[in-house]
Protein backbone atom coordinates (compact mmCIF):
# COMPACT_ATOMS: atom_id res chain seq x y z
CA UNK A 1 0.00 0.00 0.00
CA UNK A 2 2.86 2.38 0.85
CA UNK A 3 4.42 1.71 -2.56
CA UNK A 4 1.21 2.66 -4.38
CA UNK A 5 0.78 5.82 -2.29
CA UNK A 6 4.41 6.80 -2.92
CA UNK A 7 3.98 6.26 -6.68
CA UNK A 8 0.79 8.35 -6.76
CA UNK A 9 2.44 11.20 -4.84
CA UNK A 10 5.46 11.15 -7.14
CA UNK A 11 3.22 11.21 -10.23
CA UNK A 12 1.20 14.14 -8.81
CA UNK A 13 4.39 16.09 -8.06
CA UNK A 14 5.82 15.55 -11.54
CA UNK A 15 2.57 16.50 -13.28
CA UNK A 16 2.30 19.72 -11.25
CA UNK A 17 5.87 20.84 -11.96
CA UNK A 18 5.96 20.04 -15.68
CA UNK A 19 5.79 23.12 -17.90
CA UNK A 20 4.69 23.35 -21.50
CA UNK A 21 7.76 23.52 -23.72
CA UNK A 22 7.31 26.23 -26.30
CA UNK A 23 9.41 27.13 -29.28
CA UNK A 24 10.54 30.71 -29.75
CA UNK A 25 9.30 31.03 -33.34
CA UNK A 26 5.60 31.76 -32.83
CA UNK A 27 3.70 34.29 -34.93
CA UNK A 28 1.07 36.70 -33.68
CA UNK A 29 -1.60 38.80 -35.41
CA UNK A 30 -4.10 41.31 -34.03
CA UNK A 31 -7.43 42.52 -35.39
CA UNK A 32 -6.01 46.02 -34.76
CA UNK A 33 -3.18 47.59 -32.77
CA UNK A 34 -4.96 50.79 -31.74
CA UNK A 35 -8.30 51.23 -30.00
CA UNK A 36 -9.92 54.67 -29.83
CA UNK A 37 -12.41 55.03 -26.98
CA UNK A 38 -13.33 58.48 -28.32
CA UNK A 39 -15.01 60.29 -25.38
CA UNK A 40 -15.78 58.31 -22.23
CA UNK A 41 -17.95 59.60 -19.38
CA UNK A 42 -16.09 60.35 -16.14
CA UNK A 43 -16.07 57.37 -13.70
CA UNK A 44 -17.66 54.95 -16.16
CA UNK A 45 -16.60 51.48 -17.29
CA UNK A 46 -14.09 51.59 -20.13
CA UNK A 47 -12.93 48.30 -21.58
CA UNK A 48 -11.76 47.11 -24.97
CA UNK A 49 -10.60 43.80 -26.41
CA UNK A 50 -7.86 43.07 -28.90
CA UNK A 51 -8.38 39.76 -30.71
CA UNK A 52 -5.16 37.72 -30.99
CA UNK A 53 -4.63 35.11 -33.71
CA UNK A 54 -1.94 32.47 -34.05
CA UNK A 55 -1.27 32.25 -37.81
CA UNK A 56 1.85 30.12 -37.32
CA UNK A 57 2.55 26.41 -36.99
CA UNK A 58 3.71 26.39 -33.34
CA UNK A 59 2.02 27.22 -30.04
CA UNK A 60 1.66 30.92 -29.24
CA UNK A 61 2.18 31.81 -25.58
CA UNK A 62 1.68 35.33 -24.26
CA UNK A 63 4.13 35.45 -21.34
CA UNK A 64 3.45 38.92 -20.00
CA UNK A 65 1.80 42.24 -20.73
CA UNK A 66 3.07 45.54 -19.38
CA UNK A 67 1.23 48.84 -19.54
CA UNK A 68 2.60 52.37 -19.55
CA UNK A 69 0.38 53.41 -16.63
CA UNK A 70 -1.23 51.89 -13.55
CA UNK A 71 -4.58 53.18 -14.82
CA UNK A 72 -4.53 50.47 -17.51
CA UNK A 73 -5.19 46.86 -16.43
CA UNK A 74 -4.72 43.94 -18.87
CA UNK A 75 -6.25 40.45 -18.83
CA UNK A 76 -5.27 37.94 -21.50
CA UNK A 77 -5.53 34.35 -22.64
CA UNK A 78 -3.06 32.52 -20.39
CA UNK A 79 -3.25 29.12 -22.08
CA UNK A 80 -1.13 28.48 -25.19
CA UNK A 81 -3.00 29.44 -28.38
CA UNK A 82 -2.98 26.60 -30.90
CA UNK A 83 -2.03 27.22 -34.56
CA UNK A 84 -4.97 28.78 -36.41
CA UNK A 85 -6.83 29.58 -33.18
CA UNK A 86 -7.57 32.84 -31.39
CA UNK A 87 -7.26 34.37 -27.95
CA UNK A 88 -7.82 37.85 -26.58
CA UNK A 89 -6.33 40.71 -24.60
CA UNK A 90 -8.82 42.81 -22.65
CA UNK A 91 -7.78 46.24 -21.41
CA UNK A 92 -9.65 48.07 -18.67
CA UNK A 93 -9.00 51.80 -18.38
CA UNK A 94 -9.56 53.77 -15.15
CA UNK A 95 -11.81 56.72 -16.03
CA UNK A 96 -11.32 58.56 -12.72
CA UNK A 97 -8.84 60.93 -14.40
CA UNK A 98 -10.45 63.42 -16.83
CA UNK A 99 -8.70 64.55 -20.00
CA UNK A 100 -7.11 63.05 -23.10
CA UNK A 101 -5.02 59.90 -22.85
CA UNK A 102 -2.85 57.61 -24.94
CA UNK A 103 -1.46 54.45 -23.34
CA UNK A 104 0.93 51.79 -24.58
CA UNK A 105 0.41 48.07 -23.96
CA UNK A 106 3.51 45.92 -24.50
CA UNK A 107 2.85 42.24 -25.28
CA UNK A 108 5.61 39.68 -24.66
CA UNK A 109 5.26 36.33 -26.43
CA UNK A 110 7.39 33.42 -27.65
CA UNK A 111 8.29 34.76 -31.07
CA UNK A 112 11.10 36.63 -32.79
CA UNK A 113 9.00 39.81 -33.07
CA UNK A 114 8.42 40.01 -29.31
CA UNK A 115 7.49 42.36 -27.81
CA UNK A 116 4.76 44.05 -29.83
CA UNK A 117 2.97 47.25 -28.88
CA UNK A 118 -0.74 48.00 -28.78
CA UNK A 119 -2.26 51.38 -27.97
CA UNK A 120 -5.44 52.80 -26.52
CA UNK A 121 -6.46 56.42 -26.71
CA UNK A 122 -9.40 58.66 -26.03
CA UNK A 123 -10.65 61.31 -23.67
CA UNK A 124 -12.42 61.13 -20.32
CA UNK A 125 -14.99 63.91 -19.94
CA UNK A 126 -14.67 66.28 -17.04
CA UNK A 127 -17.20 65.80 -14.22
CA UNK A 128 -20.19 68.09 -14.25
CA UNK A 129 -20.25 70.68 -11.52
CA UNK A 130 -23.28 70.41 -9.40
Amino acid sequence: MKHILYTLCLFAFISCTTQVVTEKNASIEFNNTMFDFKTIPYKSDAECTFEVKNPGKTLLVIHNIKTSCGCTKPKWTKKPILPGKEGSITIKYDTNHPGRFRRKITVYYNGPGSPVELYIKGAVSFPEKG
